[in-house]
């Protein structure tokens, strides 16, 4: 079979908002996008997200009303979920064209439906977006991706007779394991994921056994960080380098992933289901180095609540009056009513509701409290 071309928007300076999955399938088709110099924005889902980060590209495509593309890969929608997209693509007023490539089976009754979802079961999707542009690399280029495009459908079709295939399952680790960013900055923690794709490949390509480049690996962490924190902070051999990844996270945050609420005079950050080993180390910076607030609250999906706090608060006090918890002056637990929590905002609003009552509950699409913003670190000039 032959692959389509890649989808461009009407006008050639036109964006590529490109959707695709959260593993080393879909980050790699990004990857093959970015490679061949596509002006792209890229998104990324799990399958029960993809309404949600459609929803959030069309905002994008209205805002800046000029003529679009919308690329899937690696996304197997249901028929409800490419009748919805369908729809919502067609009603636009902004000209926007719709592209799917895709390699699951599963999505045989969708690419019988709509011409726009190529199915091809037997290349990955990496591999279908590197074909849909390989004619914009130079023939040295183009030999080479290629190669990588093959060796990430080794993995991703589970092609385990492939002498390679243990090495394919490396790759397919590194970018799935916890990067220990903070979660919502997905932006950062893409670029993160090809940083390690580029680095391993580099490595692959010269010849280095997989010991080798496990061996690398610390490195290749560490270089992501250069001119992304200060020098000192790369360089300081007593900041485990986990924490570094924190250290930058906190200064990248702003305003629209902390919200900040006052409780009993003290100035508390937010944070929804985020890993306590990241959200751990992020808090630190930011209450102890910045002092942008006294205390953070960690909140899961089922009202579980994780406090922290600096000198001079009582998060235990503040738990045991509210949260129906306690514990320590400096580390406490607790929990909300809501133990169906959906979102941030759910999340935020539940605790407001918690800290006054009043006869309209908690509900997911409830405004944010105070916020604030953080500025980017200052970039390091060589």
């Amino acid at each position: 079979m032959t692959t389509p071309r890649l989808i461009t928007p009407e006008h050639a300076t036109g964006i590529v908002y490109h959707l695709s999955h959260t593993d080393l399938d879909g980050y790699g088709a990004q990857f093959m996008l970015k490679a061949a110099g596509v002006n792209t924005r890229c998104f990324n889902a799990d399958y029960r997200d993809i309404p949600l980060a459609v929803d959030a590209i069309v905002e994008e495509i209205l805002a800046a009303n000029e003529p679009a593309a919308l690329l899937l890969t690696d996304l197997n929608l249901t028929l409800d979920q490419a009748d919805q997209i369908d729809k919502r693509i067609k009603k636009l007023k902004v000209p926007t064209s719709l592209q799917l490539l895709d390699h699951h089976a599963t999505g045989a009754e969708v690419a019988a439906k709509y011409g726009w979802y190529y199915l091809d079961t037997e290349r990955c999707a990496t591999k279908l977006a590197f074909e849909s542009v390989a004619d914009r690399f130079d023939d040295a280029r183009r030999a080479q991706y290629a190669l990588r495009a093959d060796f990430v459908d080794m993995g991703d079709r589970w092609l385990k007779d492939e002498p390679m295939f243990r090495k394919t399952l490396y790759l397919l680790g590194l970018v799935m394991q916890d990067d220990h960013l903070a979660p919502p900055l997905s932006g950062v923690k893409r670029d993160y994921r090809f940083h390690l794709i580029e680095a391993f490949f580099t490595r692959h390509e010269r010849g280095e056994n997989l010991e080798t480049i496990e061996r690398a690996l610390y490195d290749t962490r560490k270089a992501f960080l250069r001119d992304r924190i200060e020098e000192a902070e790369v360089e300081n051999p007593d900041i485990p380098l986990n924490d570094k990844f924190h250290i930058l996270s906190a200064r990248l945050l702003d305003d629209t992933t902390v919200p900040m609420l006052t409780i009993d005079g003290v100035r508390t950050g937010i944070f929804y289901s985020w890993p306590h080993e990241v959200w751990r180390g992020v808090i630190m910076d930011m209450m102890e180095t910045r002092k942008v607030m006294d205390m953070a609250i960690s909140v899961r999906g089922n009202g579980k609540l994780s406090l922290r706090a600096n000198p001079g608060v009582d998060a235990g006090a503040i738990s045991a009056k509210y949260f129906k918890g306690g514990g320590h002056p400096g580390a406490a637990g607790g929990e909300l009513k809501d133990n169906r929590l959906r979102d941030l905002s759910h999340a935020v609003s539940s605790i407001e509701y918690t800290l006054n009552p009043n006869p309209k509950p908690a509900v997911a699409t409830a405004k944010l409290g105070d916020l604030f913003n953080l500025k980017a670190a200052t970039q390091n000039k060589k």
